[in-house]
C-alpha cells in the first residue's frame, strides 16, 4: 500500500524530475493510504506512530532532511512503549501488561529503516 500510493503520487510529478519535496509528499500520501486501508492512525500503537512524525519532519523542510525524519520516527516509536492499548495491528490482541514498556515492533522497524537511510546518505 505504502509504495503503491507513493508511486502513484510520483507519477503525477512534472518538470525536470522528482525533488526531495515530491518524495516527502509521496511519503505522506503513502502513510495516509496505510492509515485509510488499515484502519489505524497515529496514536493507534502501530507503525504509523513512527511514519507520520517522520513524514511531518520531511514536509517541515525541503524533504531532504532524512536525519530529522529518522529522529522523529524514533521518538514516535519510543512513545509507543507508553501506550496502554493497541487499536490496530497485531499488538491489539495483547494485554496492557504485555504492551507496557515495549515499543511497537512495526514502529521500531520504520525508525530502524529511516535511521539506516540517514546514515547511508550522510
Amino acid at each position: 500500500l505504502m509504495f503503491r500510493k507513493m508511486s502513484t503520487s510520483l507519477q503525477s510529478v512534472s518538470g525536470d524530475g522528482i525533488t526531495p519535496k515530491d518524495m516527502a509528499v509521496a511519503f505522506r500520501n503513502g502513510c495516509e493510504a496505510v492509515s485509510f486501508y488499515g484502519g489505524a492512525q497515529e496514536g493507534s500503537r502501530t507503525m504509523l506512530d513512527a511514519m507520520f512524525p517522520a513524514s511531518a519532519a520531511m514536509l517541515a523542510g525541503d524533504g531532504a532532511d532524512i536525519p530529522a525524519s529518522a529522529t522523529a520516527a524514533q521518538k514516535g516509536a519510543d512513545a509507543t512503549a507508553a501506550m496502554t492499548n493497541a487499536e490496530a495491528g497485531r499488538s491489539n490482541y495483547l494485554s496492557e501488561e504485555v504492551l507496557m514498556g515495549t515499543p511497537d515492533p512495526g514502529a521500531v522497524a520504520v525508525a530502524l529503516v529511516l535511521g539506516t537511510l540517514a546514515k547511508a546518505f550522510a
